[in-house]
């Protein structure tokens, strides 16, 4: 029997994805070629209810056996981008071609040139999803920054050491009054030194406290590299699933003003080592800029899979 097509329906089906995630990750033999489980618990927890705020009822779809599997989930991130995740057991070109068909008639978005048009990503070595897309009118996104280097690295390997920078400590985030400092430096490392957004992050933390409150954050894995004056300079939170022994750095950044200096790559190597300690398998960045790439791949080693995006425009 083919899987079954359904809209998302509760909270419930929030943690069967989520499981779901983790089961494609393990058949995946720890290969990104669908969401990690902390990705989905980051969109879920913090960046749609605080800045995207889709319909989960409307915008996530399931395809379960008959006898209650889940083989595919549907879902967007950002309006008018999708991203299908299917279980290796249940992949076909049928189920492709029907999550396709279903991201075109109920995912695509009118962009500002007043067209309607939707972006599909696939894994770079898929050929089968490619020829399907194809087919169906899609194109690849050419342009430069649009592509998704998905970066990892075995924890089974040595290594990197990060030597002591002077005038920073690197440690983890601390109580009280740091997280403001740790939502200010976001605002300038994000938006280009932006005061007017650091402090709006500043005076209205309500958002880390929703990342906070995602299932898999730990306070001990939200790594800080810290000035002699008491602000952060440079952070990553890493979100480590014990169940695949898999873990994600999202984000990253660094303050312009202590760029180049070696920060990104210390709370990286940092975070390394703390996850190799719990029994971490495999680590995962993601980047897009050519600048950020260059930091992971100096950090993480040349293993990665690039995640494409494919445009439909509809006429």
């Amino acid at each position: 029997m083919k899987p079954i097509m359904r809209s998302y329906k509760n909270e419930e089906d929030c943690w069967r994805i989520r499981e779901f995630l983790r089961s494609v990750m393990q058949a995946n033999h720890r290969r990104e070629l669908s969401w990690h489980v902390s990705r989905w618990d980051y969109w879920i927890w913090f960046a749609n209810p605080d800045i995207e705020k889709i319909s989960l009822e409307e915008n996530v779809f399931l395809w379960e056996t008959e006898d209650g599997k889940i083989a595919a989930v549907l879902n967007p991130e950002g309006h008018g981008q999708v991203f299908l995740q299917t279980h290796p057991d249940f992949c076909t070109p049928e189920l492709d071609e029907e999550l396709i068909v279903t991201a075109e008639e109920r995912l695509a978005t009118v962009g500002k040139d007043g067209r309607r048009k939707v972006w599909l990503f696939v894994d770079s070595q898929d050929s089968a999803r490619k020829q399907i897309l194809t087919r169906r009118g899609f194109r690849r996104v050419e342009e430069n920054g649009n592509q998704e280097f998905q970066h990892r690295r075995s924890l089974d390997e040595p290594l990197p050491e990060s030597a002591p920078i002077a005038g920073y400590t690197i440690r983890a985030l601390g109580d009280g009054l740091e997280l403001l400092e740790r939502c200010y430096a976001s605002g300038l490392g994000f938006h280009n030194d932006d005061i007017h957004t650091a402090r709006d992050n500043r005076d209205h933390p309500e958002w880390y406290h929703h990342l906070q409150s995602a299932p898999l954050y730990r306070r001990d894995l939200d790594i800080v590299a810290v000035a002699k004056d008491g602000s952060i300079a440079s952070f990553c939170t890493i979100w480590f699933d014990d169940v695949t022994r898999t873990a994600c750095f999202e984000p990253l950044a660094t303050v312009p003003a202590h760029q180049r200096r070696g920060l990104g790559r210390a709370v990286m190597i940092e975070g390394l080592h703390r996850l190799k300690r719990m029994g971490c398998k495999m680590a995962f960045i993601s980047g897009f800029s050519k600048a950020a790439n260059a930091l992971y791949f100096s950090v993480m080693g040349p293993e990665h899979d690039i995640s494409e995006p494919w445009e439909k425009v509809f006429e």
